[in-house]
């Protein structure tokens, strides 16, 4: 299809008409991509790369909103009078229109990160100096050096400004930083107060003072202290007449109203005359970074890469190794510190960027010594600082908010999981309340998958905005706002967050569902009369909102979902109370599980770790007392003698108590939804955990592994890893791990060095330095040669299989679904299950029967082909060394490749160039051949 039919059909559909009714209110408008799908008769995907295509020309203009709109850029700049931008936001481009009147109302404190946290009680204090009559309170700001106290006195500007000089007088800020010059105190007061001709030697000329230019707003003295204490004479003489002389001026004195606003690392009482401090009546002092809250250190580094992800136009992806490690570091120097970390990431994760990409990987690998060992030193202690939502990558871009990769925590087969069942106990003719016992603890634990990532009391739709499209969630909103009331149930934000998450699954997943039968359509008709007028309402505003054709079955699943929200029920049976060791580990569990399971009943009994036994079991003596005595009481202890609590309890209070050891979260939660469900009496409840939890286990297999180590670190065993990890695949051990680690962590005995010998059995250890580790070692140079090779992988491979006799063989993955998987930790742009499919349709066309014999060299092209596709739909080129005369000595095979190529190119709408189909005669023509090839594989460079 030609651009300019599109561009000319665009230019047609949106006029100077269109325009103005998008300025007179009626919303927005435009052309999108199903439009041009329509008009030419073509795929959605082909329209919508043909529209994206004029937009990078310049000759439209894109609004990011549901749909995506398209409008000619000259119609809109002519109609705007300035030059549009080349996308904008829903909200952007209708401001455009409109745009917006600075808000009297807002708060300048608000930029300030913690404004309603640690800083909450400094705002209050600085705007009340700001505003005290007549003329404010003087102020001194005290804190560690980057403690944020510039930008804080800043902010106290801005706040004046807006309240004290709205009107327009005038109301400078002056900034001076006193350390400057205070090795040279006639400079200094010369800077501060101004000075006559021929005050001194060099003063060639009268010079206009600070004090002077700050008169009638703000004059801030960044490191006071260095003040020498004649200059804080001068400046507590002018706090109290408003009077002041320049240097050199005798008989003249001069008036200013200026508030003073200082700031000093010292403490002031150490560094300051008294009869200066007295004339401050308000000192204030800013928290450094070590006692600023975890979420709001976490604000603090998603601000300062934003702000270099703006200064470099560059998107930066942000490990959360490297966030956990930034978080807990305590940085002596604070913020200011912080910040340079920050930008020396950037900067070489920039500098490394030799490819020229747009997005950036942050190395964990680049952050200061330092900052790693604090994060290694914390170890198995991670999940104590940080809940499971740190657990994934920040994606920062230029001028956008903070979004976070959640994909691995929240994924679509809970979703499915669900429908299933529905599916199943629906055609079962089940009646609404059997319909409801058997779905409820399915409901239930498919919310608690979407809850698990957060532990946060309030979950606000900034939060949810990071996890779920903020259309869909601002749709929830909305629909649970209307749909909630009639069904009486809670506009919760739990609710709202698990609704969320189903609409996102089925807006994703609209093409994999099965309808339902008339049969059972007939039973939810009869049972759900209100939940299905609901969903019904739901339905159609989804098709409205998102332009999306909703099978009709789908009001049913939502029917479903919505009965089962109501408040769960209230528990009847045993108390649970959680006891731990630790000042706030038993209170941490109960509260994750009332607000997971939604409930009020776990009680906790925290045992400091400096508080007596004797004090411990009266505080639980007395929360068994207020139990239930014909219930009973299910005691979660941790250890030692809190496991002996059960049995005295019940002798003592005639309440039967049962102890169960070795708490943990997952165990009390298990409890208390086992709990909720059950009117079960204690000692059923024991008997039945006894039964689950301490029945003969099988005994733990180790997996077969290869250790990779380095002497200088992990550079030479990370290269190592996935060329062993390839050879393996094609000899048919890729069950066999490589693991790589620091010469210095097994030569430590590192607790990573023990997990590894715990969890594995090394059949090999390669590196450059030979270490005694209980397995054969092999030098990395005895890795080069094809025999020495060919001996190193019979070594593992013998090992392999004797290990593989002590028990029942594991069933191997199939070729298709070890690619599928590799594929899926090694590619970005495409699906590895559709990548896997239509090479297996290539290969299958191409027939070649070297290809068809042999599983390994089928695998490699399998993989070699789904990052060629991958490589393709980025648009990256790549050459192949002596190309026309390599396809003239394989001419057959080239042409045969040529003619099955659409098979890649029509679903992937890529072009595979004839360098791409070099490579893959070389991959076939010379597998096995020892040493062959001249040219790089282009999947290993």
């Amino acid at each position: 299809m030609n651009e300019t039919k599109v561009f000319d059909y665009v230019k047609e559909r949106v006029d100077a008409g269109l325009l103005e009714r998008i300025a007179g209110g009626e919303g927005l408008s435009g052309v999108t991509a199903g439009d041009v799908e329509r008009e030419f008769n073509m795929y959605r995907s082909n329209a919508s790369a043909l529209l994206n295509q004029l937009v990078k020309k310049g000759l439209l203009v894109k609004v990011d909103s549901r749909p995506v709109y398209f409008l000619p850029a000259d119609t809109l700049r002519a109609f705007l009078g300035e030059e549009p931008r080349e996308s904008y936001t829903a909200e952007e481009f209708l401001s455009a229109f409109h745009p917006a009147e600075p808000a009297r109302d807002e708060d300048p404190f608000d930029i300030l990160i913690g404004s309603r946290g640690s800083l909450a009680h400094q705002i209050d204090q600085a705007k009340a100096a700001i505003l005290y009559p007549p003329k404010g309170l003087h102020t001194l700001l005290i804190g560690e050096s980057g403690a944020g106290k510039t930008l804080f006195a800043r902010a106290m500007y801005d706040f004046g400004h807006a309240r004290l000089g709205g009107d327009g007088r005038k109301y400078p800020f002056v900034e001076f930083n006193c350390s400057d010059y205070y090795h040279n105190p006639q400079l200094l007061m010369s800077h501060l107060f101004g000075h006559l001709k021929g005050a001194f030697t060099g003063a060639e000329q009268e010079r206009e003072g600070l004090v002077e230019k700050a008169d009638g707003g703000i004059l801030f003295l960044d490191e006071i202290h260095r003040l020498p204490p004649e200059g804080q004479e001068l400046l507590f003489y002018l706090m109290d007449t408003g009077c002041y002389r320049k240097l050199g001026e005798s008989s003249n004195m001069r008036r200013a109203q200026v508030l003073i606003i200082g700031a000093t690392t010292e403490d002031p009482r150490d560094v300051l005359l008294k009869t200066f401090m007295r004339r401050i009546p308000l000192t204030i002092k800013l928290p450094p970074y070590r006692e600023r809250s975890t979420e709001e250190r976490l604000q603090i580094i998603e601000h300062i890469f934003m702000r270099e992800s703006t200064a470099t136009q560059k998107t930066y992806i942000v490990g959360p190794k490297i966030v956990k490690a930034l978080i807990a570091y305590d940085f002596p120097e604070n913020i200011g510190q912080l910040s340079s970390e920050i930008k020396v990431l950037c900067a070489r994760s920039f500098l490394n960027n030799v490819s020229g990409q747009d997005e950036l990987v942050v190395s964990f690998d680049n952050l200061s010594p330092a900052i790693r060992e604090k994060y290694r030193s914390l170890a198995g202690r991670v999940q104590e600082h940080f809940p499971s939502r740190y657990e994934q990558d920040i994606l920062v871009a230029p001028s956008s908010r903070v979004r976070y990769n959640y994909s691995r925590l929240f994924d679509e087969k809970a979703y499915q999981g669900l429908m299933k069942s529905i599916d199943r106990y629906t055609a079962q003719g089940l009646s609404k309340q059997e319909l409801d016992e058997a779905l409820s603890g399915e409901i239930r634990a498919y919310c608690n998958n979407i809850l698990k990532t957060f532990y946060s009391e309030n979950i606000h739709k900034e939060e949810l905005y990071k996890v779920v499209d903020e259309a869909v969630v601002d749709f929830t909103v909305e629909a649970a706002a209307e749909g909630f009331a009639a069904l009486g149930l809670e506009m919760s934000q739990r609710n709202v967050l698990v609704l969320a998450f189903h609409f996102k699954y089925l807006l994703e997943r609209l093409k994999t569902r099965s309808e339902i039968d008339q049969r059972e359509i007939a039973i939810l008709e009869r049972e759900y009369v209100q939940e299905l007028s609901a969903a019904e309402r739901v339905v159609e505003r989804l098709e409205e909102r998102f332009e999306a054709s909703i099978p009709k079955e789908e009001k049913y699943f939502i029917a479903i979902l919505l009965a089962n929200m109501r408040a769960a029920p209230a528990q009847t049976g045993p108390a649970l109370l959680i006891v731990a060791h630790g000042a706030s580990t038993a209170s941490s569990m109960a509260n994750v599980c009332n607000r997971l399971m939604d409930c009020d009943f776990v009680r906790a009994v925290d045992a400091p770790l400096e508080q007596s036994v004797a004090e411990t079991y009266e505080n639980v003596l007395r929360e068994v007392r207020r139990a239930d005595a014909e219930k009973g009481v299910l005691l979660l202890v941790d250890m030692g003698s809190l496991v002996s609590f059960g049995e005295r309890l019940t002798a003592e209070t005639g309440v039967s108590v049962k102890a169960i050891p070795n708490v943990t979260t997952l165990l009390a939660l298990d409890m208390a939804r086992t709990m909720l469900s059950t009117d079960r009496d204690v000692e059923t409840l024991y008997a039945e955990y006894q039964k689950k939890y301490e029945s003969p286990r099988p005994a733990f297999r180790k997996g077969n592994a290869i250790l990779s180590v380095c002497a200088s670190g992990a550079g030479t065993s990370v290269a190592l890893q996935s060329v062993l990890e390839e050879e393996l695949r094609q000899r048919g051990l890729g069950d066999v791990k490589v693991l790589t680690l620091a010469y210095s962590d097994v030569k430590e005995n590192s607790a990573q060095y023990q997990a590894i010998r715990a969890r594995y059995e090394l059949l090999a250890c390669v590196g450059n330095v030979e270490l005694q580790v209980g397995a054969p070692f092999f030098h990395v140079s005895q890795l080069i040669g094809p025999a020495d090779k060919a001996h190193f992988f019979q070594v593992v491979g013998q090992a392999a299989s004797l290990r593989g006799e002590e028990g029942p063989e594991e069933r191997r993955e199939s070729l298709q679904d070890e690619c599928r998987r590799f594929l899926g930790q090694n590619v970005t742009f495409v699906n590895p299950d559709v990548a896997v499919r239509y090479a297996e349709r290539f290969l299958a066309a191409l027939d070649e029967g070297k290809v068809n014999d042999d599983r390994a060299l089928r695998m490699s092209l399998i993989l070699h082909l789904g990052f060629m596709v991958e490589r393709n739909v980025c648009r990256k080129h790549i050459l192949f060394d002596g190309e026309a005369e390599f396809i003239a000595r394989h001419g057959d095979l080239h042409r045969r490749l040529r003619e099955c190529a659409h098979i890649l190119e029509a679903p992937f709408e890529i072009e595979v160039s004839d360098a791409e189909l070099c490579y893959i005669i070389q991959t076939i023509t010379q597998y096995g051949e020892k040493g062959a090839g001249h040219t790089p594989d282009p999947d290993k460079t």
